[in-house]
């Protein structure tokens, strides 16, 4: 606030029909609050939290209520005024994310040691989701059908996948479909008081003026960068726990487009050899995650290198050449059979619960290079939530419990 003002609101309350005399630290006790007020305001965490503590602070002390509307209305032309650019407020940004019917951007995944992924995605209400790959495969899910296809035109297949014990929140597209996902966690995260959210402020981006707010997230840090005319997420930068970590950037978004329902379609195209499999969608336990070793490590006689996605991949992959090609290496073009599918959703199901788990588990795992069968060599281990205790898997693949976690040398926590 320069002279000016200050000269004005002191005129202003010098006119107000309230008892101004009051000693000097309880004026100073309401410069902090009227600053504070305005401070909120000028947060990501929205102007009506700071227009809800102006009326808790007007009801405090006894003010008529013509002057407390005065105040009010004065208020927040005041603070409409004190931005040069027009004021952008998170929670607007993200409810009118939220109700968007369809969506159509660009994402690009880069990860360590790995070839960029780009891709264009699609989303249509209820809850449809495409993925065209650069390369060609498409991916279609189509959570209310319970149904996954992927679909490769260079050889000519569709690999389908039928989801059973699907929870009724996966049926609606909460927990499984990565654009509402998205929402969920940008809606947590605007009601969350304790919310480490960061006002970045305004840049030039692709030629036109953005605003950004940053996601002090543990597992997934987030940047969103928003338009302030449109009041819709214009750039969204994410990072995902690894090891290693993942970079993914979803961009030149464009919201409530016309989208022919046709794009979401799971009918398999005339000419394509269809291979089916079903996979499991329920709360995957720690009993399947030993069933995932206990397959691994008998087709490979070794553990995982790691659980980062090109880890697990290139594990899937040996495991499924060991067992069923006994070694030999496949054609590149040949089409995995509905056994092959149906294991590596079963070994998939598996990492799912260990990489599923919160960061308040202090999970670590420390296989790679163990033998499997030693009973003395702890490869995994993490504390369940409401416990104190971990439970630590050894490379025989036995459990037990510890009141503190394995020191073991190169053990890698799973989330930072």
């Amino acid at each position: 606030m320069n002279k000016h003002q200050k000269d004005d609101w002191d005129a202003l309350f010098d006119r107000l029909p309230v008892d101004t005399s009051v000693d000097e630290e309880h004026g100073e006790r309401l410069k902090k609050q009227v600053l504070a007020a305005y401070d909120e305001a000028h947060s990501p965490r929205s102007r009506r939290l700071a227009i809800s503590r102006m009326g808790e602070f007007l009801m405090r002390y006894k003010i008529p209520h013509w002057t407390a509307a005065a105040i009010v209305i004065a208020g927040m032309i005041w603070l409409t005024q004190q931005t040069a650019t027009p004021a952008l407020a998170l929670d607007e940004v993200v409810d009118n994310f939220v109700k968007a019917r369809s969506a159509r951007y660009d994402a690009v995944a880069t990860m360590t040691g790995q070839p960029t992924q780009r891709m264009k995605v699609y989303y249509l209400e209820p809850r449809h989701s495409r993925q065209e790959l650069e390369g060609g495969h498409i991916n279609i899910v189509d959570w209310q059908a319970g149904k996954m296809v992927g679909l490769n035109p260079d050889t000519k297949t569709a690999t389908v996948f039928n989801f059973v014990n699907l929870p009724a929140e996966s049926k609606a597209g909460l927990q499984t479909n990565q654009f509402d996902v998205l929402r969920l966690s940008l809606q947590e995260a605007v009601a969350d008081p304790n919310a480490k959210v960061e006002s970045l402020g305004e840049k030039e981006l692709d030629g036109r003026t953005v605003v950004g707010f940053r996601f002090r997230q543990p597992v997934q840090p987030m940047t969103l960068w928003a338009d302030p005319e449109t009041k819709l997420p214009v750039r969204i930068e994410m990072t995902m726990a690894g090891p290693p970590q993942m970079q993914i950037v979803m961009s030149n978004y464009e919201f409530n487009v016309e989208l022919d329902e046709s794009l979401f379609s799971t009918e398999i195209p005339e000419g394509y050899n269809v291979v089916e499999a079903e996979f499991d969608a329920s709360t995957p336990t720690e009993a399947d995650f030993i069933a995932t070793l206990t397959m691994c490590t008998k087709g490979s006689n070794k553990f995982p290198t790691g659980f980062d996605a090109a880890a697990i991949a290139q594990y899937v992959a040996t495991y499924l050449v060991e067992t069923y090609h006994q070694g030999e290496p496949t054609a590149k073009e040949q089409a995995p059979t509905a056994d092959q599918m149906q294991d590596a959703a079963k070994i998939g199901r598996g990492f799912q619960f260990a990489l599923s788990l919160p960061v308040e588990s202090d999970a670590h795992y420390a296989g790679h290079g163990a033998k499997p069968g030693d009973a003395d060599q702890p490869v995994f281990w993490y504390k369940p939530t409401g416990l104190t205790k971990y439970r630590v898997i050894y490379a025989d693949l036995s459990i037990k419990e510890s009141d503190s976690a394995p020191e073991v040398d190169g053990a890698k926590k799973l989330l930072e």
